[in-house]
């Protein structure tokens, strides 16, 4: 038989033990809720920057197969949120993007000589095009091409000599194509993503209507 003492101290100890256990299980489920979240949210980032990935190579695609004098921005502005239609990164979530569009590496020279290329409309970074090559592709020094060492903001600097020195009258291409990025951005649990992604568009057949 127990005494009554002794049955108060056990249900004591039992509704003690109850609550550590709710305590306990209530720390487990909110860490595994947590990281449910976590994961549901990387998993989600991720997603969106494959679909972000996808949308700029079917703009590509577009290109590679578009008129050459059409990839610029004429044929391809700035696409914002607001576009009607808007460009969907998930329209089952009524997600949206915004796709931004640079294009570089080909323009008309304004000065040169038999070692170097400058273009004072472009905003270049610092050695971006080494180890590329710069072709002529119309005007004077037409079908002259040379490997670039370096670069600064307005010009090309060569490593070999070009066979006439190009002058305004010259439109050169880097890698005898036009370098195209493109930029999507998008909003996501009220952070601002973004992914850039570069291709260069070589479909040049020697047109007379370099779209530049």
């Amino acid at each position: 038989m127990y005494s009554s003492r002794s049955l108060k101290l056990r249900y004591g100890f039992s509704l003690l033990e109850v609550v550590i256990s709710i305590t306990l299980l209530v720390l487990i489920s909110v860490s595994i809720i947590t990281s449910l979240m976590y994961s549901y949210r990387i998993t989600r980032i991720n997603t969106n920057a494959i679909a972000a990935k996808n949308i700029a190579q079917g703009f590509f695609e577009k290109m590679a197969i578009d008129t050459f004098a059409n990839v610029g921005t004429v044929h391809y502005p700035n696409i914002n949120y607001d576009n009607d239609p808007p460009v969907w990164l998930d329209e089952a979530m009524n997600m949206s993007c915004r796709v931004e569009f640079a294009f570089k590496g080909f323009g008309t020279t304004e000065a040169g000589s038999l070692t170097s290329l400058v273009d004072n409309d472009t905003n270049w970074e610092t050695n971006e095009w080494a180890g590329d090559t710069v072709y002529l592709v119309a005007g004077k020094g037409i079908s002259s091409f040379a490997p670039i060492i370096s670069n600064s903001v307005h010009t090309l600097h060569l490593g070999d000599t070009l066979a006439v020195a190009p002058d305004t009258t010259t439109k050169y291409m880097i890698n005898n194509g036009k370098t195209v990025e493109i930029t999507t951005t998008w909003e996501y649990c009220g952070k601002s993503y973004s992914q850039t992604i570069e291709s260069l568009t070589v479909n040049y057949r020697g047109d007379s209507n370099l779209g530049f």
